[in-house]
Parts: C-alpha cells; structure tokens; sequence
C-alpha cells in the first residue's frame, strides 16, 4: 500500500445519467473536486431502458483524469480507487468480458411478466420481498434474466457471465470476475450469502448460478490490483487497491456514517429511500429487507423502505405554480408561519403509487379538507407534512417488525429546506441529522478505498468517524410532535378510504363504488360490517398486520382471546390487545374471549382500551349473569356481545335480547367450535342467524368461522350483517377486493331481507 505516503483516494459513482469522479483527501474525507462525464440512454420500446456498457467505461477514463488534472494531484499521491454503481443494472458479456447487447438499465420494466413468476414460485428467498408477499420488482437480477432466457435464449445460451454494471466495472479495473456482497445480498435474492438455487430451479433456470461470479466480495475489501491496461486507461498508477463498492444507496449509506445499528440513511430526491442498519435479521409486511450482509461489518443487516413521489411531488407543485427563481424561498417563508396541521388540510403523496408499506403501484395522490380558506402555502406545507407522515408510516412498519431509528441522516434534495427537515424531524419524533458532504455516493466509495489501501487501520468504521462530518442536527420538538397527531391519523386514513374509489373511480357506476366503499348502506337496520380475524394474521407482526387490514378497507378486526381451558388452544391477551391499539390507535377491535372465566379478563382489556368484548353463554350460570357481565362491559366503555356455540339453542339469548333496551349489543353465532382457524362452515347454523333476526331487526348478528366467497351468500342471506373471515382475507393477494366482496353481499342481503321468506 502506498499509505501514509499518499494523500488521496478516489470515489467513483457511476450514475443513471453520467459517471462522476471525487478526489478526496485519505485522512479527513474533504472533497478536492469532481469531475463529470454524461452517457447516454435509450428507449427503444416504452418500459426499456438500455445504455451502452462501452460508455461507462469511457466515461469513468475521462472523468478520473480530469478531476486529477483539475486538482493538479499527480497518479503516485492516490492510494486507491472503489467505485459505485446503479443497481441492479444488468449486462450480459462473452468470454473476454465483453458486452453482448446494451444493458438492461435499473429502471427498465420490461421484465413485469417475468416478476409474477417469481413471486409464484413461494421461495424462501422471497422473504426480503415483504415477507414474501410480494411483490417483485421488475428492476432486480432475477426476473431481469429470466426474460432474457425467455425472450433472448440464443444471446443468454451465448453469454458466459451475466452481472451488473459494478461487476463489470470491476472486471474492467482488475480482470477479476466477482460480485459485491452488498449487490447480491439487495438485488439477487442471496440468502446468506449464498446463490437462491432452489429459486433458480423453480424458474428452470438453475444454470445463471453458471453465469453469475463465484467470487463474492465484501465492500471495503480489495478486490484486486489495479491493472497496468486499465491505470493507463484511467491515468493512475497500476498496483493500487481497488476496493469493492455497491450499489449506489447502499454505499451513500457509508457516506453519510449511517453504518451502525440504529442509524437510518434518508436518501431524497425525486422520491425517498430509506435504509436502516439494524442489530438482526427480521422480515414483515410493507418492507424490504432485512438484507444480510449487505454492507459493512462482519453480521450487517439492512432494512428498506422507500416513497416512490417526494420531491419530484414539490417539483409538481412549483411547475402547476408557475414558479420561477426564487418560489421555494416565498413560499417555504410563507408556510412556516402556517400552523402544523395546514388548518385541516391533508396531502397522500402517491402521485405515483405506493412503494411502502402498502405496495400499491395503483395508488393516487389526494388532498383533503381543502377550503376557501387554504391558499398556495396551506397546500405546498400539506405537501410536506404528506411526505413526512409517509415517511412515519414507514418508520411505524418497521417499528412493527422491531426496528426503529435512533436518528436519520439526510442527503439529497430535502437538505435544502429548513422548513422540510423541521417537519420531518417534528412529525417521525426523531433527530435528523446533515453532514458536510452532499455528494454521499462518490465519499462512501472514497471511504471504501481507504480502508482497502490500509488508512484509518483498515477498519471502515473508524474511517466513517474520520472522514465523515456532520454538519448540524435538526432535533424533534415533543409539544409540535404531539400537535400532529390528528393530522397524522387523518393521514393514514385516508389510504383505506379512498383505495377502491381511486382504484374503480370511471369504471363503474356510484352505486357499485358505493357498495365497495361500504357507503350507501342506508336502509334501515344494522350495518354491514367485515371483520377479519388476527388468527389467520401473521403472528409475528400482529400489530402490522391490524394497520394492513385497515388499509384494505376492513371495518373491525377481530382478535381472538383463550384461555386453554375452554377450547384447547391458548393465544394472546389484554397487554397484546393494549399493544395493538398503541401501534392502531383507529382500529375497532373486537376481542373475542372463549375463556372459562371471562370476567377475569374485563378490567385489563378495558386498560387496553378494546372496543367491544364478547363472551360466551356457555360459561356463564344463566342469562342473568350474562347480563350483569355485559353491564359492566359497558360500563367501562366498551360494547358487550355473546357467543354461542353451534349447538347452543339460539332460545338461550332471548332474554338478553328482548330485554329493553338490549342487555347486549351482539350476538355470535360461531359456524365452527371455537379453538382453530381454517373450519369448514356448517350451514346448519344459518337457521339459528334467521330466527334472531326475524326475532331482532336491529340487532347486530355476528357469524364467525369458514366465512369465504363461497359462504357468505348463505350467511348474509340468513340475516348475519358482522362477517369474521381468516384465511379467506389473509390468504388472498387482494384482500380488499375480498372485504368488499363480503360487505356486498350483505348490503344485498339487507335490500331483500331473504330471512322473513318462510
């Protein structure tokens, strides 16, 4: 190594419009200079995009001299080079490594199809794919080579490697053919370091393990000498240390000293991504992750999630402004002195769709609570407190799954407003943090270099402490943070209450939207409401699964409390309850207690703030007892129902409910023995449903076990109006579709009240 002797390395960051070279100084991290070099892309059909692999390589020549000419640093004071990439940008090369057709640029969708295949496969690879529910996206490694052995065979039979733009850039610098460890761990569905060959099998396509790099490494790590052929290429000396880079995100993450457990990279721009370090490997719904070994360190575990429209939403509202030169000034002063909240005012951000937490590509943006009184700054400060609240929402889809930042660090666009980094600060309740140094990409790649070439003792964390500045901290203010709480909930309603309308909004009648929406349920009676049931949820992330389930239009959820004693199954209790409602605070849940001492129970769950509890007649001495129960239930401000299982009389419950008024606000009527999910309905219950009904026009009747599409006509046709269904809502890839194909069926029900037929 040419260290202490020489004085600088270079970071290299090949981007989506040009490569840009930065010669920073080895010991401090401050940036000497830059020099850029723009490439071409091409369209050649909607949904592609191609660049010229040649052209990477010409241009990082080019700008490596420059920025060393233009700092007048001669080629024997660097110590070493690392380069960063787009990802997951994918080439196919020969035998000498050269390219065989454009490459298939990260943003190129053309592989859509090819994402569904995947995602059918059910392998276990596909768990840092929201836990393996989807979706894939069409910018990864995998389905990007499946369409090029579907709809390319001849050229992908030919290709003798297929990797990305990092591995060729390496190759070029080293003749050494190898992966990062960071790019397979993110984009290639590595599990462990390992290649995914039960994935690949599944696809039929076991032999791109063949054509992948069998050496995998680490980023920091040396991958080779720089070659004499590619030094003189670059103007550098051959011999020095190239060090492996990444995936461009992931090695901002290294620049902005986000690379310990607890720190939070905030990358802005046109859109936000998120990149959490974190202490293990955990997976759930509505995020990406947790990737192994992604970065730095011996275990690193990485988790993601990401805004598809932020800044270029801001940009949006500028150019509808007609803004010129100076606007984001006027109108960033002039927002400021609006209070937190816009007056009422609320912006979803998805002019774009949804990336997390609920992967909706489908998903609008929308304004609400819009009045004579707003003006342009009410409506550009909703923009960013929309933003802002997507970006809790995300922070609370990991906090579900057991992460939370201690701090965020930002780069990019956002970093320019004061007003924006207060809000985002005030509204998540945590620290956002800037450093000197905008161009994180180029000074994580020139950390990189550094520990390879052996500076800060070859250890990239103390390098990041040393090279890495912060330049000011942005802290939460607790009173403003406790204002946007409405705000914030008003917010994530707004998803589940506007995702069938915009999803159908020109397609269909009001009426059919009515119905979908679970609106226009007018007639009289009780209302149309689903509920599913947390005992076909995730068990591991309850709390995510109740905020999915709202999302998707549900209107309770129904958590299932046993003891052990009463049915052989033992489950959750009243601090899980109170759990859920801290992470839910809008969900109605409603606990279903198959307990042989129910009563016990009452208090705890009235603390955990559950909103309605049932009880089982089985219990219970008579209904006298029923009703003292129920009483004080409501007593302490919760609805009151009862069970009953299959073949308990529905006659037990009449003098509970001929009471006046009611001594209970609904009745179950279980289709199953309570106990265990996944039961097959028993119809015979149905005749029970419609006796109470005729008996009780306006009572809410509640039926639960093996409600599905093809049950529920039976159900809601017998005069039951409160639907439980598991496996039939979580089981399916559209669980809103399922919700308001169930709530249909009984607003159809009501309209014709099949139960008084004789």
């Amino acid at each position: 190594s040419r260290y202490p002797m020489a004085k600088y390395v270079v970071g290299v960051d090949g981007g989506t419009g040009g490569i840009r070279a930065g010669l920073f100084e080895i010991a401090t991290g401050e940036p000497v200079g830059f020099a850029d070099t723009p490439y071409e892309t091409r369209y050649p059909q909607p949904g592609w995009a191609e660049q010229d692999p040649n052209d990477w390589w010409a241009g990082m020549g080019s700008s490596v001299r420059k920025v060393l000419a233009d700092a007048g640093v001669a080629a024997a004071d660097v110590a070493g080079i690392c380069c960063d990439t787009t990802c997951c940008t994918v080439v196919a090369l020969d035998d000498a490594g050269d390219p065989l057709m454009p490459c298939i640029l990260w943003m190129d969708m053309r592989a859509a199809e090819q994402t569904e295949q995947v995602l059918a496969t059910g392998d276990v690879a596909l768990r840092v794919n929201s836990d393996g529910a989807g979706p894939v996206s069409a910018e990864w490694m995998v389905p990007k080579a499946l369409w090029l052995k579907q709809n390319r065979p001849e050229l992908f039979a030919r290709a003798a490697k297929v990797c990305e733009y990092q591995d060729y850039v390496n190759l070029k610098l080293t003749g050494r053919y190898c992966a990062s460890a960071n790019n397979v761990a993110v984009r290639w569905h590595f599990v462990d370091g390992k290649p995914p060959t039960s994935l690949l099998a599944k696809l039929g396509m076991p032999d791109l393990a063949e054509k992948w790099p069998k050496d995998v490494v680490q980023m920091g790590h040396a991958v080779a000498p720089l070659s004499e052929a590619a030094a003189a290429h670059l103007g550098l000396d051959a011999g020095i240390p190239v060090a492996q880079g990444g995936a461009d995100a992931f090695v901002a993450m290294v620049g902005l000293g986000t690379v310990r457990p607890g720190q939070l990279a905030l990358i802005t721009g046109s859109s936000h991504l998120h990149l959490g370090v974190a202490e293990g490997e955990f997976h759930g719904r509505g995020i990406w992750g947790t990737y192994s070994g992604a970065l730095v360190g011996e275990r690193s575990h990485v988790v993601e999630g990401g805004q598809t429209s932020t800044g270029s939403v801001v940009n949006w509202f500028k150019t509808m402004c007609g803004g010129g030169e100076g606007f984001y000034d006027e109108v960033n002063a002039a927002a400021a002195l609006i209070p937190p909240g816009c007056e009422g005012l609320v912006m979803q951000e998805h002019l774009q769709g949804n990336r997390t937490p609920h992967v909706d590509p489908l998903s609008r943006g929308v304004v609400s609570g819009l009045t004579l009184r707003h003006g342009r700054a009410h409506v550009y400060r909703s923009i960013l407190e929309g933003i802002s609240f997507g970006t809790r929402l995300i922070f609370d889809a990991m906090r579900a799954n057991g992460y939370l930042p201690e701090s965020v660090v930002v780069a990019g666009g956002a970093t320019r407003s004061d007003l924006w980094l207060q809000i985002h600060a005030d509204v998540a309740g945590i620290p956002f943090k800037r450093t000197k140094c905008a161009d994180a990409p180029a000074l994580g790649s020139a950390v990189l270099a550094a520990v390879a070439a052996g500076a800060h003792g070859g250890d990239v964390f103390a390098a990041v402490d040393a090279m890495v500045h912060e330049e000011g901290v942005v802290m939460p203010r607790p009173d403003v943070h406790a204002l946007y709480a409405k705000p914030y909930a008003a917010y994530k309603a707004t998803y589940a209450a506007t995702k069938q309308l915009i999803r159908r909004q020109g397609k269909v009648d009001l009426v059919d939207l009515d119905l979908d929406l679970g609106l226009g349920d007018a007639s009289p009676g009780p209302r149309a409401t689903v509920c599913p049931s947390l005992l076909s949820a995730d068990q591991g992330n309850l709390a995510g699964d109740v905020s999915r389930m709202i999302a998707e239009g549900a209107d309770w959820l129904h958590v299932d409390i046993m003891d052990g004693h009463f049915v052989p199954n033992l489950t959750i209790g009243p601090p899980v309850v109170a759990h859920l409602r801290s992470q839910a605070p809008e969900a109605f849940l409603d606990c279903h207690l198959s307990c042989t001492n129910p009563d016990a129970l009452i208090d705890g769950l009235a603390v955990a703030k559950a909103s309605s509890v049932t009880f089982h007649f089985e219990v219970m001495e008579d209904a006298a007892a029923c009703a003292h129960l129920a009483g004080r239930i409501r007593s302490l401000g919760m609805r009151a129902a009862v069970a009953l299982k299959p073949r308990t009389p529905i006659e037990s419950v009449y003098p509970l409910v001929d009471a006046s008024p009611p001594a209970v606000d609904m009745v179950l009527c279980l289709s199953v023995e309570p106990g265990f999910g996944g039961q097959k309905f028993n119809p015979e219950v149905c005749a029970k449903v419609r006796t109470l009904r005729r008996r009780c026009p306006d009572l809410d009747i509640q039926m639960d076990g093996g409600v599905n599409a093809d049950t529920v006509g039976a159900a809601a046709k017998a005069g039951a109006n409160v639907l439980v269904a598991g496996s039939a809502v979580f089981g399916s890839p559209d669980p809103s579709r399922v919700i308001a194909d169930l709530r249909r069926a009984v607003v159809e029900a009501k309209a014709e009240k099949p139960w008084l037929e004789e």
